[in-house]
C-alpha cells in the first residue's frame, strides 16, 4: 500500500504553510529521510524529509500551493502502484487539475440544494474566514471555488462599503499581526523596570574592541537573562491551555527587524556558552534572517524575548510577550546619567529596561526577582 506524506506540525502559531518547490519529482526515487520538498512557513524555509522509501507516486499539491498540518503532500510507493481511490491533487490556487475536476463532476454550487465544489484546504480557509461557501460561484475551472473567491468574500464582508482595496500583508508581517492581536487578547502584561549601570558592560566592550571581537548588547542582554533564568527557574515556562509546561534548556529569541518586518530567531543552550559563543550565533541566525533561510526549527523553543530598541534615543518602551514565551525583555538605549554612588553624585552609563511577564505564571515578586537578578549580572560584570 502506497505510504502518505503528510505536512508535519510546524510550530505552535503556524496555521498554514506554502510548498515552495519539489525536490523530487513523480516517478523518481526518494530514500527514507531525504529532503523531499522545501515548505515555506510564516517566518521560515524548511526542508520537508521523506518518511517512506520508494518511488514518488504522486504529488498532492503543485509547488506554490498551500497546506494545513496533517495534510497529503504526496503518495510513495513502489512503481506501478496505485493510490487511494479519490486522492485529488491541488494546484497552486487550490483547485484541483481540470481533468480530475470533470473526472468527479458535480453539480455547479449555484443549483437549489447543491453542495458547493471546493477543496479541503479551501473548505478549511472559509471556515476559518467564516464565509458561507453556500454563497459564492466559482470562479475556478468547472465552477469550483477557489481561495482567491473566499478571501474576496471575506474581504468584501468586513471592508466598508466605501473602502478601497489596500495592499496585503507579507506572509510573515500577517503572522506578526495574528501573534500580537492574541497576545493582547489573552496575555495579561505585568510590567517591572529599573535602570541598570552598563559600566562593567561597556568595559568588556572596551576591552574586546582592540581585537575586533567587541560584543554587542544584545550578548550581554542574553548572557545575563540566561543567569536570571538559572537563579529563578519558574520563569522559564509556558502555558498551554490550563497545563504549565517546563522548558528543556535556555533558549531566548532576538527580535530582529528587516525591512520592517520582525522575526524572532532563537539563541539556544545560552547557559552553556560563553560570550563570544554567543555572539557568533546571533551573527549567524541575523544573516540567514536577512537572507530567508532560517529554518523553522530555529524559531523556536524560547521561554522569552529580547527586544533591543537602544540604536534610537529613547528610554524604555512596551513590548508585546510572542504568544508561546512567558516573557519579553525591551531594553532602550545607553545613556550618560548622573547617579548617586557611594553617597557621591557620578556620571554613568545608564539603561532602561522594561520587562513584560505573563501575569497567570509569573507575579510581581517574582518578576521583580528576575529583573534584579539581571541588574545584578550586568552590573557586577558576571555575563561572560
Amino acid at each position: 500500500m502506497a505510504a502518505v506524506i503528510k505536512l508535519p506540525d510546524m510550530g505552535t502559531n503556524v496555521e498554514e504553510c506554502k510548498l515552495l518547490a519539489w525536490r523530487v519529482g513523480e516517478g523518481e526515487h526518494v530514500n527514507r529521510g531525504q529532503v523531499l520538498a522545501d515548505i515555506e512557513t510564516d517566518k521560515a524555509v524548511a526542508e520537508l524529509e521523506s518518511t517512506a522509501e520508494g518511488v514518488v507516486l504522486r504529488q498532492m499539491v503543485s509547488a506554490g500551493g498551500t497546506a494545513r498540518t496533517g495534510d497529503i503532500l504526496a503518495y510513495v510507493g513502489q512503481p506501478g502502484e496505485t493510490i487511494p481511490e479519490g486522492a485529488v491533487a491541488y494546484d497552486a490556487a487550490g483547485t484541483a487539475p481540470v481533468a480530475e475536476q470533470v473526472a468527479k463532476e458535480t453539480p455547479s454550487p449555484t443549483a437549489r440544494g447543491a453542495a458547493p465544489r471546493v477543496s479541503m484546504i479551501v473548505r478549511n480557509l472559509a471556515a476559518k474566514e467564516n464565509v458561507d461557501l453556500t454563497k459564492l460561484e466559482g470562479t475556478g475551472p468547472g465552477g469550483i471555488i477557489t481561495r482567491e473567491d473566499v478571501l474576496r468574500a471575506s474581504r468584501a464582508a468586513s471592508a466598508p462599503m466605501s473602502a478601497t482595496v489596500g495592499e496585503g500583508l507579507s506572509r510573515a508581517q500577517a503572522a506578526v499581526a495574528r501573534a500580537v492581536l492574541k497576545s493582547w487578547r489573552e496575555i495579561p502584561h505585568l510590567h517591572v523596570t529599573a535602570g541598570i549601570d552598563m559600566t562593567a558592560a561597556e568595559r568588556v566592550r572596551a576591552e574586546q574592541a582592540a581585537s575586533d571581537r567587541r560584543p554587542s548588547y544584545d550578548a550581554i542582554f542574553l548572557k545575563a537573562l540566561a543567569r536570571a533564568i538559572e537563579a529563578v527557574p519558574r520563569v522559564a515556562a509556558k502555558l498551554e491551555g490550563e497545563r504549565l509546561v517546563k522548558m528543556e534548556g535556555i533558549h531566548i529569541a532576538l527580535a530582529v527587524d528587516v525591512a520592517g518586518e520582525l522575526f524572532l530567531p532563537v539563541i539556544r543552550d545560552i547557559n552553556s556558552k560563553n560570550l563570544l559563543a554567543v555572539q557568533a550565533e546571533i551573527a549567524e541566525v541575523t544573516a540567514k534572517v536577512r537572507t530567508g533561510v532560517l529554518r523553522a526549527e530555529q524559531m523556536t523553543g524560547a521561554s522569552m524575548a529580547l527586544s533591543n530598541l537602544g540604536m534610537y534615543p529613547i528610554e524604555d518602551f512596551d513590548a508585546i510577550i510572542f504568544p508561546e514565551h512567558s516573557m519579553i525583555l525591551a531594553v532602550g538605549s545607553v545613556q550618560k546619567k548622573a547617579v548617586v554612588v557611594d553617597n557621591r553624585v557620578g556620571i554613568r552609563p545608564i539603561v532602561g529596561v522594561r520587562l513584560a511577564a505573563d501575569h497567570r505564571l509569573i507575579n510581581g515578586r517574582s518578576a521583580a526577582e528576575f529583573l534584579s537578578k539581571v541588574k545584578q549580572c550586568l552590573e557586577s560584570g558576571d555575563f561572560l
